[in-house]
């Protein structure tokens, strides 16, 4: 089974902004290297979306350095209770997710081929390091079969190393912070297979957002229409819901997993390019690479 890679990324924020309208995207294994908050939908190549409909995923056992352990997790999954609780013609696709137990241990996107898996969480203090412009706040990496466009695996990159995550009050936090659950019910709409929405500036898979917003802890009708659309609304949900991922389970990396591990060849290489502060506002980074291809685009 081949794989390639997709990374759909980042939170900041931006100054102007697009007409509203309701033209959802989604996700494909090529987008164009091109910046602004109003980035071009690709309707061009591969569709992608998870096939199976229970998913488990880890937090990595670092955590953050800036919120306890028991509040991450619990803004994971308010977050992806935000998306599984969508109305979709009468009730929700079927996805079932659930957190494990276990804390994650592989500190970087991967997708082992021939051994185990996690679709894991991560904050990142080596950001610049890895590549990643300093102004995304995330970067959320898909795993995907390049035959039929399947996910078949998640990770998420959280930029800790140039910001600071809070869980803000409703209103916002007003001390440059950036909150946390705005952030990740973002970026599981890439999860999930939506890329950023060209139009709606509302939307919460819009591409910017500013230091402080909370307005995409919620989801608007583009993002509720591009899920549906996606899932077809119809249930997938199976008699009995097996969440181990493909090749099993583990919270190793692929080459800490002995004889049964290894990586797929395509390992996440950084997501470079220059992507920052428009106007003194945060961009929202879209990064895609295909067999180490890569081409990125910034936003607001």
């Amino acid at each position: 089974m081949r794989v390639a890679l997709a990374l759909a990324a980042v939170l900041t924020a931006g100054l102007l902004h697009a007409p509203a309208a309701h033209a959802w995207c989604q996700s494909r294994d090529t987008v164009p290297a091109v910046g602004g908050c109003a980035q071009p939908c690709v309707t061009e190549g591969l569709r992608l979306q998870w096939g199976r409909p229970c998913i488990d995923y880890v937090i990595h056992r670092d955590g953050s350095r800036d919120l306890p352990l028991v509040e991450v997790q619990a803004i994971f999954d308010r977050s992806f209770a935000t998306w599984l609780a969508i109305d979709c013609s009468g009730g929700p696709p079927g996805f079932v997710v659930q957190r494990r137990d276990e804390l994650g241990e592989c500190a970087v996107p991967e997708y082992v081929s021939g051994g185990g898996n996690a679709n894991t969480m991560v904050f990142v203090d080596d950001w610049s390091d890895r590549g990643h412009a300093s102004g995304a706040f995330a970067l959320t990496t898909t795993w995907f079969s390049t035959r039929t466009g399947e996910i078949f695996d998640a990770d998420m990159e959280l930029n800790q190393q140039f910001w600071t995550f809070r869980a803000c009050p409703e209103e916002g936090c007003a001390d440059g912070s950036i909150d946390l659950e705005n952030t990740v019910t973002h970026e599981l709409g890439h999860f999930f297979g939506l890329a950023h929405t060209p139009d709606d500036p509302e939307a919460t898979m819009w591409a910017c957002a500013d230091e402080g917003e909370t307005m995409k802890r919620s989801l608007e009708a583009d993002d509720v229409a591009g899920f549906c659309a996606i899932y077809d609304g119809d249930p997938i949900f199976e008699d009995e819901c097996d969440f181990e991922p493909r090749g099993g389970f583990s919270a190793l990396c692929g080459e800490d997993q002995g004889s049964g591990g290894g990586g797929c060849g395509c390992a996440a290489p950084g997501a470079g390019g220059g992507a920052g502060a428009a106007g003194g506002a945060l961009a929202l980074l879209a990064l895609f690479v295909v067999r180490r291809r890569r081409g990125s685009g910034r936003a607001r």
